[in-house]
């Protein structure tokens, strides 16, 4: 990590979040760090980010950011997911762009930025959008914070995949890309599609969802034994692994998508992805927050944009901020 030095004359901070060990690094250091290099007027710092934890990265991150600074994530949802944490941590009045160097790239999408040139022109020549971000709450403490969504369950444990050295290696080599991701993503799924992901009994807003068997009766009902929720999904911005549509509710300071299914079974999965695809993630629009509890405490996997860890908690609270971010957007 490189802080920005105060210099005597005031000129326009630029901060340039990039992960080194990013399969498009040298892209990220061509197109986005030269050139940055190259600007007259910004006085330009560079945040490397840790193989650690996101908190942590985050938290340093907060530590340099002034009002007025434009931030540049350059890099995936997970890089993307440390500055918007940094900047909301700092409590300053920065300004955020994402520039996309990762699989899916759901933050990048969401505002719409391809180019360095565009971002910088945009941010002296145009005003900066708010985001309102998902905010979780893990056993009533502050979590993190998500522009495009929040998961738990089958889909957010998939996620692991792209931690592994064969899967990290081979998309760092430049030669495979998303139809790669999707085909090992495909190959976990039907080895793992039979596990449990969620506890037994689970509670959205004091209401039991533990079971879709609850919503049938006699020989349907037998047949559903068993037959229990894989997947929630909070849903906040206009992609999900980035061929699944969500919406601009990033522009909404209440309302955002949740989708509940079993996505494991894979005639449901199927329907899933189709509507998904080429409609709209299934859901419901909901207002703040939305609870789930557990009857014990409980081990879930979540992940927020990429970024996942496995938790042993008593309930989960996801909500939109109370603060907006600026961020620029097309």
């Amino acid at each position: 990590m490189v802080a920005v030095a105060k210099l005597k004359n005031k000129m326009q901070r630029l901060i340039i979040v990039y992960n080194p060990r990013s399969s498009k690094h040298a892209k990220i250091n061509q197109e986005v760090i030269s050139p940055a290099m190259k600007l007259k007027g910004y006085m330009v710092g560079k945040f490397e980010v840790k193989h650690v934890s996101l908190d942590y990265n985050a938290s340093n991150l907060s530590k340099i950011i002034a009002d007025g600074d434009l931030v540049i994530s350059a890099g995936g949802d997970g890089t993307s997911s440390v500055a918007l944490n940094g900047i909301l941590l700092s409590k300053k009045s920065a300004t955020l762009a994402v520039l996309g160097y990762g699989n899916f790239n759901d933050f990048a999408h969401t505002l719409g930025y391809t180019s360095f040139a565009e971002v910088i022109s945009d941010f002296e020549n145009t005003n900066p959008t708010i985001l309102y971000p998902l905010e979780a709450s893990i056993d009533d403490a502050h979590y993190r914070y998500a522009a495009c969504y929040f998961t738990i369950g089958m889909f957010a444990e998939s996620t692991e995949l792209f931690d592994t050295k064969k899967t990290r290696g081979t998309l760092k080599s430049g030669k495979k890309g998303i139809t790669y991701s999707l085909k090992e993503l495909a190959k976990w799924y039907f080895k793992n599609k039979k596990r449990s992901f969620l506890p037994d009994s689970i509670r959205l807003n004091d209401k039991p969802l533990n079971t879709f068997a609850t919503l049938k009766s006699g020989k349907k009902a037998a047949r559903a034994k068993g037959d229990k929720v894989s997947d929630i999904i909070f849903v906040n911005g206009e992609t999900v692994a980035k061929l699944m549509k969500g919406g601009n509710f990033w522009k909404r300071k209440n309302e955002f998508l949740l989708s509940v299914s079993k996505l494991s079974s894979f005639h449901r999965l199927t329907r899933f992805i189709s509507r998904s695809r080429f409609k709209r993630i299934p859901g419901k629009i909901v207002s703040n927050p939305q609870r789930i509890t557990f009857d014990d405490v409980s081990e879930i996997e979540i992940q927020g944009e990429g970024e996942y860890q496995k938790l042993v908690i008593k309930n989960l609270t996801v909500q939109k901020s109370d603060v907006g971010i600026k961020v620029l957007a097309k």
